[in-house]
């Protein structure tokens, strides 16, 4: 049995993939939901989490990136595996450091387990292992239909989005890992069929990879949007709408202000040394590319686990979940990395 908590956007696509694969699947929330197999349960309620979870083979957690760390310790103790989205490089790092209770419970932690961080830390191992040292991630999920002054859609959190445009970037320069403020580096990018496009540093994406690709020169990783989005969102940030007193607020605004329901399309590029893989997703319809892209490849990371495929211990997506494995399962999705 895998109990999915938070019934929001990701929770629903995880909660789903996982029920078509055979996987016998709850899923809970603060709040209810009409949603197949729910249960009402508030998180924070440490002893009726618990309660929940003694029993469980695996926990995913689909909440704010803040509840992690907290959740993966009590997985321990009720030696079940525990997987999240991640969201904070920082709070991963220290899930990351529970590794010798988890290999003693015997179950599997992994944080990470989206898209970005998370299908792209299997991609950028996936090329590390054919020998590129100079490794480059350029990823965004944009509406197909933008619309002014932002030209952007939540397809996520807005509080993991905000984390994202606030912490500094960690990157590789010339085999030292760095950070360089967010919102800066900006360039130009191109995908086939789209207008042309900018990318810039943000927080998270290279997440755990400046250390699992200890011998990587180059690695950094720039988040996709439409052109003049970065100038915007650097002007609040100089405003102050991003500081610690105004944050809540400026969340609450956005939230309000961007659209939810617009159709919404995933680019990806992975690339260096000469080779790139490339992922284009697109709303199938019934799930978001987001929901597909984040949610579908936490499910197929699960299920590799509950069918033994990892090692017991606290791991980065890169080191737990073998490439080809995860890239042939991701197809039967529909997703597809072409090798360019």
């Amino acid at each position: 049995m895998v109990l999915v908590l938070g019934a929001g956007k990701q929770g629903i696509a995880i909660a789903h993939d996982l029920t078509k694969n055979g996987v016998e699947t709850r899923i809970c929330d603060a709040v209810e939901r009409d949603v197949p197999n729910f249960l009402l349960l508030d998180v924070r309620d440490e002893d009726k989490l618990r309660e929940v979870m003694k029993g469980e083979e695996m926990v995913i957690s689909a909440l704010p990136y803040d509840f992690n760390y907290r959740i993966a310790k009590i997985a321990i103790e009720m030696k079940c595996h525990f997987l999240d989205l991640g969201g904070n490089s920082f709070i991963v790092e220290d899930e990351l450091k529970l590794h010798e209770e988890a290999r003693k419970a015997g179950i599997t932690i992994i944080p990470d387990c989206g898209l970005a961080p998370g299908m792209t830390n299997i991609i950028a191992s996936h090329l590390y292992e054919k020998g590129c040292r100079e490794i480059h991630l350029r990823v965004g999920g944009l509406p197909q239909n933008p619309e002014p002054p932002l030209n952007y859609a939540l397809f996520f959190s807005i509080h993991g989005l905000i984390n994202e445009y606030l912490e500094n970037s960690i990157i590789v320069r010339h085999g030292k890992i760095m950070e360089v403020e967010s919102l800066t580096g900006l360039e130009k990018i191109e995908f086939e069929g789209f207008p042309s496009l900018e990318a810039f540093f943000t927080h998270g994406g290279t997440s755990t990879l400046p250390h699992s690709l200890e011998n990587a020169m180059e690695l950094d990783y720039k988040t996709i949007r439409y052109e003049g989005h970065a100038e915007k969102i650097m002007l609040l940030k100089k405003l102050g709408f991003f500081s610690r007193d105004a944050r809540d607020f400026t969340e609450k605004i956005l939230e309000r202000a961007l659209p939810k329901d617009a159709r919404d399309v995933v680019l990806a590029r992975v690339y260096g040394n000469g080779m790139t893989m490339e992922m284009v997703d697109y709303h199938d319809g019934i799930f978001s590319a987001m929901q597909r892209t984040t949610g579908f490849s936490t499910a197929i990371m699960a299920k590799m686990v509950l069918d033994g495929e990892t090692d017991a211990g606290a791991f980065p997506p890169e080191l737990a979940i073998d490439s080809e494995k995860f890239m042939k399962e991701a197809e039967k999705r529909n997703i597809v990395w072409k090798m360019k």
